[in-house]
């Protein structure tokens, strides 16, 4: 049974709402409330993490959406409130910084692999002697001779 693609983006999502739960109940256990910095480097890394691993970038912008707004709702504000201060958006900017790092390791990653699919560097010239191309003669010439 050949599996769907959209349910290979479901389940990449699901672990990625399990990261980003697990992040937030030990960002809450670790920080007091105020020290927002902190809750949100703690979230930053797991999505970050998150982003270099998975290649399925429906699934990280998925996962990166949801970091932001369970950093926003549960971490900064309570329960669950996404409205208040903008002091917790503008920390929840990291959390998306985190996973276009994140991608972009994984990409650049992905070109020094070997893997067939993976995008190949432009090839360059190698520096060193003209090669020399002879012409042959006319056909006419050589039997002329």
């Amino acid at each position: 049974m050949a599996v769907v693609r959209d349910q290979e983006t479901g389940i990449r999502v699901a672990g990625g709402v399990l990261l980003v739960v697990g992040s937030a109940l030990v960002a809450a256990a670790v920080f007091a409330p105020g020290e927002l910095p902190g809750r949100v480097l703690l979230i930053a890394i797991a999505v970050g993490a998150y982003a270099a691993v998975v290649a399925d970038l429906r699934a990280v912008a998925a996962v990166t959406v949801l970091g932001a707004a369970t950093f926003v709702g549960f971490l900064a504000h309570r329960f669950g409130e996404l409205t208040g201060s903008g002091d917790a958006w503008s920390h929840a900017v990291l959390i998306g910084f985190a996973a276009v790092l994140g991608t972009g390791y994984r990409y650049a990653r992905s070109i020094n692999s070997g893997h067939p699919d993976a995008p190949r560097p432009p090839l360059r010239r190698v520096p060193g002697p003209a090669p020399v191309i002879t012409v042959p003669e006319r056909a006419e010439e050589r039997r002329a001779a």
